[in-house]
């Protein structure tokens, strides 16, 4: 079975191909060039690769089976179950992260965490990913208040984490990649409101691990985020804190989940 697994975030599309259990990268597009021909895009891919389904990480909110809140992308997209007779699987973009995430170390009790352009987290509880009524996990959208300041969310919120830490709050500071690379980043107040917030959604679920990712988490300093959270914690609270250097890894949970789902049916 061929799945094709794509990624669409606020900044980019991911796509790679799931065949005789290995992936392979397809390519990466622009999200802002792409988005108003993804439907396009998928059926194209489709026929190019002869495809047997397509597993859709989004960075959307779904519930009931709808997408109901896309506060990164440029609209919430109409897209169908099926195309060119294929069934197109969608799953929150954070949810797939967490799942390969959860499958690459092992771990059956996780926080997956990406911070790209936004932020997302998705939670695996005994293996599977946990959805409360649905939307489950949207710590870039818990309320910080810090100063008696006022911060507009993209989502149109007021002071979300994601005002202090996403990628496009962070862009407000300076060029991010050069905050990451010369470690100015862990100089800011901003890397402390994160790691706090972090610090709650451990003390909520106390998982094994919390594992980073996205452009910009994938390329945060593990000792550095260790030293941050633990700061935050109570005593008896010590999962383990890893950083999963893969781009691509919310794509290739999006292939994961679409073959569970294609499995069971």
């Amino acid at each position: 079975m061929k799945i094709l697994g794509i990624d669409v975030g606020g900044t980019n599309i991911d796509i790679v191909l799931f065949k005789d259990k290995s992936f392979q990268k397809i390519s990466t597009y622009s999200t802002r060039d792409h988005f108003s021909k993804l439907n396009e895009l998928i059926k194209n891919l489709i026929l190019n690769y002869n495809a047997d389904a397509v597993g859709l990480s989004i960075a959307v909110w779904i519930k009931d089976g709808k997408f109901i809140h896309a506060p990164n992308l440029p609209e919430i997209p109409a897209i169908p179950n099926k195309i060119c007779g294929k069934p197109v699987i969608p799953e929150n973009d954070a949810n797939c992260f967490a799942l390969y995430a959860s499958f690459i170390f092992g771990f059956r009790n996780i926080i997956g965490i990406t911070v790209g352009t936004g932020i997302g987290s998705g939670i695996i509880i005994d293996g599977k990913i946990y959805r409360g009524s649905g939307i489950a996990g949207e710590i870039g959208h818990w309320t910080i208040k810090i100063n008696n300041t006022e911060n507009k969310c993209v989502c149109g919120g007021i002071n979300h984490l994601e005002c202090y830490f996403g990628g496009w709050s962070l862009s407000k500071l300076g060029n991010v990649k050069d905050l990451v690379k010369t470690g100015k980043i862990y100089e800011l107040g901003e890397f402390y409101i994160f790691c706090m917030a972090v610090a709650n959604a451990i003390m909520l679920l106390d998982p094994e691990a919390v594992i980073f990712g996205g452009r910009i988490g994938a390329n945060l300093k593990k000792e550095k985020l260790e030293a941050g959270i633990k700061k935050y914690l109570m005593k008896g609270f010590n999962p383990r804190i890893e950083i999963l250097k893969d781009e691509l890894a919310s794509a290739k949970g999006a292939c994961l989940m679409a073959l569970n789902k294609l499995e069971k049916s």
